[in-house]
């Protein structure tokens, strides 16, 4: 009897493999559920899982793969899903731009991508769009550096506590395939669903304010080259940021088309940072590819700061915004004159920096104390160092 069956995640493949804990009926049923994106696939998948109910302590390992063990069946399908979508989106790090969010295919190829954090109602809204338009994916949106997008026509995940969701094909549900083969990014919505709203309304976010929303809900971003500026990129190109303010999913369908025509009329002026800085500013990139740099910082003068090591930096409009690891933070007011001109300054360096880019401060504040509290926020922040 086959055991195992091989589907599409994203641009990858991925073969699940079922040991000998699943009966016939039950590996039927999880091959059932991923009929959406079954391939013919004989060659070597990209990822092999292997699945099975219980633990699986004392089962052969299997060369290469992940496991996916569970004591039911229900909570085996559901951290399914999850291990397949992981596998495409570790595939794709570097080469897409991954947001945590449901698509749909207005019916010409422009998507639509309602991003949340779980819980805001992502999957549910995929199902009141995805009968009207073409279901691309209810959690895990890959958008090429072009704008392009990747079609994810996985199983949803049914329910509300982990491990208790059913898991059913987007074509049970009813939902509508894409018809279009090449896909391109229309819209960036941010969904707000709240009780007792009558009418939904669509807000247009500032890239300001919503860039930082954007990059908590985006899944190996640190990984691209300038992921800061390839993120306002495409999402200016889709028109900016929008709203929906909603309490019934089946109140967005009539919204889609408003949605994509939405778009910022005033865009913000964007400066790359980080391409900019020169040696010594503590970006990762530079910092990788400079080998004398812990060396250098020997030479600093005591008591003066630096930029911390970071991944990303990008000005929009007053705003600097600073990607660390996996979030962003945003420098305003003489925040970003501070942490430009750290590159082992002294304080009073500083002070003299933000006085040259700054407007002449209001009489009664004191320029000193103004930089030595930014300095101390900074170095609160993990954004500043201080030479010992």
């Amino acid at each position: 009897m086959p055991s195992e069956f091989t589907v599409r995640a994203l641009d990858s493949t991925v073969r699940i493999a079922a040991d000998a804990s699943l009966t016939a009926e039950q590996f039927a049923d999880v091959r059932a559920q991923w009929k959406d994106v079954l391939v013919d696939h004989d060659e070597s998948p990209d990822l092999t899982i292997r699945i099975g109910i219980g633990t699986g302590t004392g089962t052969e390992p299997l060369d290469g793969a992940d496991s996916v063990f569970h004591y039911s069946f229900e909570g085996l399908c559901d951290r399914l899903t999850t291990a397949v979508t992981l596998g495409g989106i570790r595939n794709l790090q570097g080469r897409a731009l991954m947001l945590h969010a449901a698509a749909v295919d207005a019916g010409d190829g422009r998507v639509v991508a309602f991003v949340g954090p779980s819980g805001r109602g992502k999957t549910t809204a995929a199902q009141a769009l995805g009968r009207e338009f073409g279901y691309v994916t209810d959690e895990t949106l890959a958008v090429r550096l072009d704008g392009t997008v990747l079609s994810y026509r996985k199983p949803l995940s049914i329910g509300s506590r982990p491990g208790q969701k059913r898991t059913v094909p987007a074509s049970d549900l009813g939902l509508r395939p894409v018809e279009h083969d090449d896909l391109e990014l229309a819209a960036v919505v941010l969904l707000d669903r709240r009780p007792d709203i009558e009418t939904p309304r669509i807000e247009s976010v500032p890239l300001t304010e919503g860039l930082p929303e954007l990059v908590s809900q985006s899944s190996y971003l640190g990984g691209m080259t300038r992921p800061l500026r390839t993120l306002a990129d495409l999402v200016l190109a889709a028109g900016g940021i929008r709203r929906v303010v909603y309490s019934e999913a089946e109140t967005l369908p009539p919204l889609l088309e408003e949605l994509i025509a939405t778009r910022d009329v005033d865009p913000p002026m964007l400066v790359d940072v980080s391409s900019a800085l020169k040696k010594g500013c503590g970006c990762l990139g530079e910092r990788l590819a400079q080998q004398d740099q812990d060396a250098s910082a020997d030479l600093a003068p005591k008591g003066s700061y630096r930029r911390e090591v970071h991944r990303d930096s990008l000005m929009l409009d007053d705003s600097l915004f600073v990607l660390r690891k996996s979030d962003v933070m945003v420098l305003e007011g003489v925040g970003p004159a501070v942490w430009l001109g750290a590159d082992d300054s002294s304080e009073e360096e500083l002070r003299d920096a933000a006085l040259e880019q700054l407007p002449e401060p209001p009489e009664g504040v004191d320029p000193a104390l103004v930089v030595s509290a930014a300095i101390k926020d900074l170095l609160d922040a993990g954004l500043l160092v201080q030479q010992a």
